[in-house]
C-alpha cells in the first residue's frame, strides 16, 4: 500500500471526522441511517456543531481554490450546493478573507428552490453577479453520482453564471462523470486514500478495508462497472 497522498493538517482532520461521525463506517451507517452502505459522509449536524471542525473544512476548501488559482489574478467565488455544502463555502469564504489569501476569494447563496418577486423572473442566486470579472467554485461535501452538481450547475447557468470548477471534500471514486462533461472537478479527500489512511492508522480493520472498497467497486455510475 503506498503512502497516503495528505498534509499532516489533512490527516489530522481525518481522524477528527471519523471521530465526530462525520464519517461513518460498518454497523454505524446502518444504525444512524438504515442505509446497506458499509460508509456514509454526513457532513450535516455533527460538522454544524462543531464550529472549529467547520472552520478546517472551509480551509480545506479555501486552500485548494487558491492552489488550483495560485497563477491567477482573477478573483473567485464559492458557492456551495444547496443546503449541505451552503455553510461550507461561508466558511471557506472566510477563512480566505481571514488568512488573506490569493487571489481574493468572495461568498455567494445558491437556493434549492427559487425566489419569484413580483413582475421579476425567479432566481435561485442571492450575492453579487459578475461572470467577466470573477470564477465561479461550485462545492459540495461529497461526490457520488454528481446529480445535485448538475443540478446546480444548471441553476447558475440559468442565472448566467458559469461553472469553472467543481470541488468536493470526498469523491467516492463511484463514476460520476463530471469531468467526461466538461467540468473542471477536483475531489480533495479520494475515498480510497481515506480508506488506506484510516487502515494505516487502525482506525478501521483489514476486512472493513477490503468490504468498503469492494462496494463502491461494485456500485458505479457509469456505463462501465469495475
Amino acid at each position: 500500500m503506498n503512502s497516503v497522498p495528505f498534509t499532516e493538517q489533512q490527516k489530522i482532520l481525518l481522524k477528527e471526522l471519523l471521530r465526530a461521525g462525520a464519517v461513518l463506517t460498518g454497523d454505524a451507517v446502518r444504525a444512524r441511517f438504515g442505509l446497506n452502505s458499509p460508509i456514509y459522509f454526513d457532513l450535516r449536524e455533527n460538522l454544524y456543531a462543531r464550529p472549529s471542525l467547520l472552520w478546517k473544512v472551509g480551509g480545506e476548501f479555501a486552500r485548494k481554490i487558491s492552489e488550483l488559482t495560485r497563477n491567477s489574478q482573477t478573483p473567485q467565488c464559492v458557492v456551495g450546493v444547496p443546503d449541505t455544502a451552503t455553510p461550507l463555502a461561508l466558511a471557506a469564504a472566510l477563512y480566505a478573507w481571514k488568512e488573506q489569501l490569493r487571489p481574493s476569494i468572495s461568498y455567494a447563496l445558491l437556493r434549492k428552490e427559487g425566489k419569484q418577486y413580483p413582475g421579476m423572473p425567479a432566481t435561485y442566486w442571492i450575492g453579487k453577479k459578475d461572470a467577466t470579472a470573477c470564477e465561479y467554485n461550485l462545492i459540495d461535501d461529497v461526490v457520488a453520482s454528481g446529480l445535485t452538481k448538475r443540478a446546480s450547475a444548471q441553476k447558475m447557468q440559468q442565472e448566467g453564471l458559469p461553472v469553472r470548477r467543481i470541488i468536493v471534500l470526498f469523491d467516492r471514486q463511484q463514476g460520476d462523470g463530471l469531468s467526461s462533461e466538461g467540468f473542471e472537478f477536483h475531489g480533495i479527500f479520494p475515498v480510497r486514500d481515506v480508506l488506506d489512511f484510516y487502515l494505516s492508522e487502525k482506525l478501521i480493520s483489514p476486512e472493513e478495508h477490503e468490504k468498503i472498497r469492494r462496494f463502491l467497486r461494485s456500485r458505479r455510475f457509469d456505463s462501465a462497472a469495475v
